[in-house]
């Protein structure tokens, strides 16, 4: 069908949140045609259910304290966020969970050789908090339908259990941790059992002021038995480690010995990017799989990380730690908060975070304060507990009072594959569902939310995900019979 000058084509894809792990069968549906200048879109799922499991991954080696008070500060920015959404808070679980995997033999400072924290989530009362208010036994927050497994105000209960201090392994490992904590790398511990609910939307904020450190089984990256100076295979055991054998900067490792032997040496880097598949590190890529594999829709997870930007990337030199020793490589912090608390570029965190694309916000954390940054994840998270919002004016059919859109609704085949159908509009079957219908702008749209209207006389699909291609007019344009004022 030929677009008129007075509109365009805007496509608009969501996707449904659901319970059952799937597989993908593609096929060609035919679409309206695109006029060539899009100017206005929007996306975000069709709503099952209101369901948002939140995990929290936070540093807590040495000099994380500022920022994890930091945190606990702005904690209620991003809570009554949530709760100010129409229909109020959400059906959370809030979990903690460290970075600490633990490091080598044990004879790393703070980092034992048995797993650290090994993922399993954190509830237990720190600091000046005596009690967390959770039920007994419970292991992290829940609220669901009203019914919550705490006393008292829910911010105070993620306070008093995400204080998690500062004496966790220096080699930082969110990724792992991550994935142990969900279980995608295997069984998750006993802990954390039933807080990963199949149809719920997974969103995870990882807190650390250096980059990802994670290692896959039998590597050999912290070894401190036959590495121990600066001509060592591996160098000196120190954070060093992780930049030289887990980035490539300008096409190659960040230089471990300084220029002529100066100490006081600096070099810049620029285009550094993980050295996935050099082997001493767990791969960036494959951990963004295995976390997105544990939805039916990867459009489910959302990953968010406040943490240092992954430039400037600089390395200075110090004095060694073995006296004969030439200087020893750092690297030089990418920025530095108000407060004093800093942070080192995050090539690894950064890489991961975009492979999740819009479902993924790099957060500075070299800032004052975190408000800003919560409100952001907020806002993610609003976007997959709301109905879309189509801007702008959506044309109608040539001579109908009918919306101008196509909806394309996958669901599960039962054969481990999706199945594609066209839905009509309510307006062309009296409402009779399976249906299509835009309606008022909700949770502060200001255009038109789409709803879907199921088939009343079949059982609601276990997962589905809907396409929306709609015409909308182009403002100052009249067509009236596109219903373009």
């Amino acid at each position: 069908m030929a677009l008129r000058s007075s509109c365009f084509r805007a496509l608009v894809s969501i996707a449904a949140l659901a319970p059952v792990l799937l597989g993908c069968i593609a096929r060609t549906v035919e679409r309206p045609e695109l006029a060539p200048d899009i100017t206005n879109s929007s996306s975000g799922p069709i709503v099952a259910n209101r369901n948002v499991d939140l995990l929290f991954l936070i540093d807590d080696s040495m000099s994380m304290t500022k920022s994890q008070e930091n945190l606990l500060r702005n904690f209620p920015v991003l809570m009554n966020a949530l709760q100010n959404l129409a229909g109020g808070l959400p059906n959370v679980h809030v979990a903690v969970a460290s970075s600490d995997m633990g490091a080598g033999d044990g004879s790393i400072g703070l980092c034992n050789a048995t797993g650290g924290k090994n993922g399993a989530f954190q509830h237990t009362a720190r600091g000046a908090c005596t009690a967390t208010g959770l039920d007994p036994g419970a292991t992290f927050i829940a609220n669901v339908d009203g019914q919550k497994n705490y006393a008292g105000d829910l911010g105070d209960v993620f306070s008093c259990i995400a204080a998690l201090g500062d004496g966790g392994c220096g080699f930082e490992q969110p990724l792992a941790a991550i994935s142990r904590a969900l279980g995608a790398d295997g069984p998750a511990p006993a802990e954390n059992e039933g807080f990963l609910r199949p149809d719920a939307f997974l969103a995870i904020v990882l807190i650390s002021n250096e980059d990802d450190c994670s290692v896959p089984g039998g590597s050999l990256l912290f070894d401190t038995s036959a590495n121990q100076t600066l001509d060592s295979a591996l160098g000196p055991p120190i954070s060093f480690r992780c930049n030289e054998f887990g980035h490539l900067c300008d096409g190659a490792p960040p230089a471990r010995l300084a220029p002529n032997g100066d100490m006081n040496a600096t070099r810049s880097y620029a285009s550094c990017v993980p050295s996935d598949g050099a082997g001493l590190l767990s791969n960036v890529v494959d951990t963004a799989a295995r976390i997105k594999a544990l939805k039916a829709d990867p459009e489910q997870v959302m990953v968010a990380a406040i943490t240092g930007l992954p430039a400037p990337y600089a390395v200075h030199w110090t004095a060694p730690g073995v006296r004969s020793d030439p200087p020893w490589p750092e690297v030089s912090h990418s920025c530095i908060a108000g407060d004093g608390s800093f942070a080192d570029p995050a090539i690894r965190t950064s890489a991961f975070v975009n492979e999740f694309g819009a479902n993924g916000l790099l957060l500075p954390i070299c800032a004052d304060d975190f408000a800003p940054a919560l409100s952001r994840i907020a806002e993610k998270i609003a976007d997959h507990v709301s109905k879309p919002c189509v801007a702008g004016t959506v044309a109608k059919r040539p001579g109908t009072a009918s919306d101008d859109c196509v909806v394309v609704s996958m669901t599960a085949d039962g054969q481990g594959g999706r199945a594609e159908n066209v839905l009509s509009s309510c307006a062309d079957t009296a409402g009779v569902g399976p249906c299509w219908q835009l309606g008022a702008g909700e949770n502060g749209c200001a255009g038109q939310s789409l709803t879907v209207v199921p088939d009343a006389t079949a059982p609601a699909p276990a997962w589905q995900s809907v396409t929306l291609q709609c015409a909308l007019c182009v403002s100052g344009v009249s067509d009236p019979t596109r219903g373009c004022p």
